[in-house]
Parts: C-alpha cells; sequence; structure tokens
C-alpha cells in the first residue's frame, strides 16, 4: 500500500451514457457494432471465431480493447500506426463482431488464451501487444500463461494490476472498491439483472431520470421487462473473473520493454498514484501521464498516442 495514498470515497460504476455504449458493444442493445465486415476471424480451440481487423505493414502490433469496447476504439490509433506497422486488433470474445457461442463461459484466462492464439494463427514474431483497461489484464494473463518469450514489448493503458482494493492495497478501481463490492454486484446480477442496472443508473442519475426510472413509471416498466429477456451470463462470467484477477507478482519480474500510459482525469484511476507503483515495481518501464485524459487516453488523444507508441516500437520491436 502506498503511504502516502488515502482511501477514496466508492464511485457508481457507470453512467447512463457509458452503460449504453457499453451494452450496444456488447450486443445487448442493437447491433450497430457487431458488422464484420472487413475482420479476419481465426478459429481459437473451442471453435469460436474472432475477429480481427488487420492494417498496414511492418513490426506487429496487436491492440486489446477494455471492457464494453471493441476494435472500432482503436481505429484512430490503429490507422496511425498501420503507416509503419501490421496492426492486428480483435473483437474479444462478447464484445463488437464476436458473439460467443449459447452455453459458452468468457474468462480472462481465455482470452488471454485466445490472444496466445491468435499470435500463432498469424504466425506473429515478437509482436509489440498493447492492452487498454481489460486488455491490459489479457495482456498480463498472456504474460503469466506464456511468458515473454515471444513478445517485443508490451504497453498497459490505464489499468492497475489488481481491480479491487483491501487493507493493503488501495490502488484497485476508484481507490477503494472491494472484491466483496464487485461480486456482489455480479451475484446481484446474476438473480436480477434489472434490478442491478437499474439501481446504478438511478443512483449516477439526477432526480427527474430517477423518477422516470421509478418501477411504476412507463420507462421504468419497460426497461425492466425488456433487462429481463437478455442473456448475460457470459459477460458476468467475465466481469467475476476480472475482479478475482491478481498480477501484482508478474510486474517485478517482466524482462520485455515495458510502457504504461495513464489518464490524469481517469474516473476509474484519478487519484489513485498507479504511476509512482508502476515506476517503483518496473523500474525500466517508461511510464506517462495524460493529465487530459480519462480512462481512454488512446480515443481522447490518438494522435499523440500513436505517436509515443511509434517511438516505443521504434526503440523496442
Amino acid at each position: 500500500m502506498d503511504p502516502g495514498h488515502r482511501q477514496r470515497p466508492a464511485h457508481r460504476f457507470i453512467g447512463i451514457t457509458a452503460l449504453l455504449s457499453a451494452m450496444r458493444t456488447l450486443g445487448l442493445l442493437g447491433h450497430g457494432s457487431t458488422d464484420g465486415e472487413g475482420l479476419q476471424p481465426f478459429s481459437a480451440d473451442d471453435g469460436q471465431a474472432i475477429p480481427v481487423r488487420v492494417l498496414g505493414d511492418g513490426p506487429a502490433v496487436v491492440l486489446v480493447h477494455g471492457l464494453g469496447c471493441s476494435h472500432r476504439h482503436w481505429m484512430p490509433v490503429a490507422r496511425r500506426l498501420a503507416q509503419r506497422c501490421r496492426v492486428y486488433a480483435w473483437d474479444a470474445r462478447g464484445h463488437g463482431a464476436c458473439r460467443p457461442e449459447p452455453g459458452s463461459v468468457i474468462t480472462l484466462p481465455r482470452l488471454g488464451r485466445d490472444l496466445h492464439q491468435l499470435i500463432d494463427h498469424f504466425a506473429l514474431e515478437r509482436p509489440v501487444l498493447v492492452g487498454h483497461s481489460m486488455g491490459a489484464l489479457t495482456v498480463m494473463q498472456y504474460l503469466l500463461d506464456h511468458g515473454t518469450a515471444r513478445v517485443a514489448g508490451i504497453a498497459l493503458v490505464d489499468q492497475s494490476p489488481r481491480i479491487v482494493t483491501d487493507d493493503g492495497w488501495r490502488l484497485g478501481l476508484f481507490g477503494g472498491c472491494s472484491r466483496e463490492m464487485i461480486l456482489g454486484l455480479v451475484a446481484g446480477a446474476r438473480k436480477d439483472l434489472a434490478g442491478t442496472v437499474l439501481h446504478e443508473v438511478e443512483a449516477a442519475s439526477g432526480p427527474w431520470l430517477r423518477r422516470q426510472m421509478a418501477p411504476d413509471a412507463p420507462l421504468g416498466r419497460v426497461l425492466r421487462h425488456w433487462l429481463g429477456t437478455l442473456e448475460t451470463g457470459a459477460l458476468l462470467d467475465l466481469a467475476e473473473s476480472l475482479a478475482l484477477a491478481d498480477f501484482r507478482s508478474l510486474l517485478p519480474a517482466l524482462d520485455v520493454p515495458t510502457r504504461v500510459v495513464l489518464g490524469g482525469a481517469s474516473p476509474h484511476y484519478a487519484g489513485v498514484p498507479l504511476d509512482r507503483y508502476y515506476r517503483r515495481v518496473v523500474p525500466h518501464a517508461s511510464v506517462e501521464v495524460y493529465e487530459r485524459s480519462g480512462h481512454s487516453p488512446h480515443v481522447a488523444e490518438p494522435g499523440r498516442f500513436a505517436k509515443d507508441l511509434l517511438h516505443f516500437i521504434d526503440d523496442h520491436a
């Protein structure tokens, strides 16, 4: 625990705009982000087709998106990188155009294995792996399971190696989000998805919207009915897996070039001294805070992000 860090009050997990965007990408709200045109799928060892956008030519770079995102969130960066690199950006299971098979289980170890199989399928030679949020955890899972021998370097974007907090670890989500809190939300969503989601939205909303979402209000009744029809078991399995992940023991042993980019205005980690933690634990890492960016520096400042990443690639790939 960083002695200079005080626990921050718990935050609500998601607001209404972010909720709608994430649900659309996860295939729970229309099909705006599920178009697979132009993607090159490969088959994982369990038969799941995983679509990948491939651009450019040069040193291999793999871009791994976060929870509720898709390869599309990387495109402003990917197009810049593609001028000098061969870029691979997937839709992870349950995201974008990658619809999971009925009854399938999505976990972080499964995503790490998928990343390993992407490298195999495209016969990549020492790629640079770049992961944002959940994608950074996926990269860490890959390194834990498969080592660093096939990797030229890694970049981790706005992510703690452990998202839950306890008395000895305050560098997770919001600086104060316990394992019990996240697993409790997951358990609640398994029993009553509508009640759990709408409670989170109501808590983050103003008085007018809270009145519209009341159980006896027309909008509230419609939303509760609709949410009750969704199949979200695989995504809840993934959320539970993320809460259980802990890669703190991996970081001191990293023997590949490492870059860490943090958002100075991140709603997840602003005020949490992850920069000092990474500098101390991974001394050879380059750590940079994009002061004006939130949780997604690559989306907020794609030109700067791509330029900085190209410098990193030039030095190490």
